[in-house]
């Protein structure tokens, strides 16, 4: 599913903003890094800046190939991949926060989120 729909060649933005920093990452597929600001930097913060920057040929249905490649890679190369599990796992909870958020009306902690796709309707889901 997608969260919003534009006319062909709209760029679409995702800002994430945490007790500890901002990230703005917008362009056709979203990815484009245009802000990423936190209090300490991270080891990954480099390599972060730099997978995103190419504009695909279509942004429906690939976004996650690169990802899927390089844990192919690192499954072949004996070696731990960009994105670990966990690390996917921190993604997929800013993605359900969010969700909580929309349905509740209100923010939400990211330490300790309990919540399910399952816990909402289409009800749920406005348009603003």
């Amino acid at each position: 599913g997608t969260a919003c729909v534009y006319p062909r060649n709209l760029e679409e933005v995702l800002s994430v903003f945490g007790e500890s920093g901002a990230a703005v990452i917008g362009g056709l597929a979203v990815n484009r890094v245009e802000a990423w600001r936190f209090a300490s930097p991270a080891p990954q913060d480099a390599q972060v800046k730099k997978l995103a920057g190419t504009d695909p040929k279509d942004v429906y249905g690939s976004g996650h190939n690169a990802l899927y490649r390089n844990f192919i890679e690192a499954a072949d190369a004996h070696r731990a991949p960009l994105v670990s599990g966990e690390e996917g796992i921190k993604g997929l909870k800013i993605v359900l926060a969010a969700y909580k958020s929309q349905k509740t009306g209100a923010p939400v902690r990211y330490d300790g989120l309990q919540f399910s796709t399952l816990e909402m309707s289409r009800d749920d889901v406005r348009v603003r």
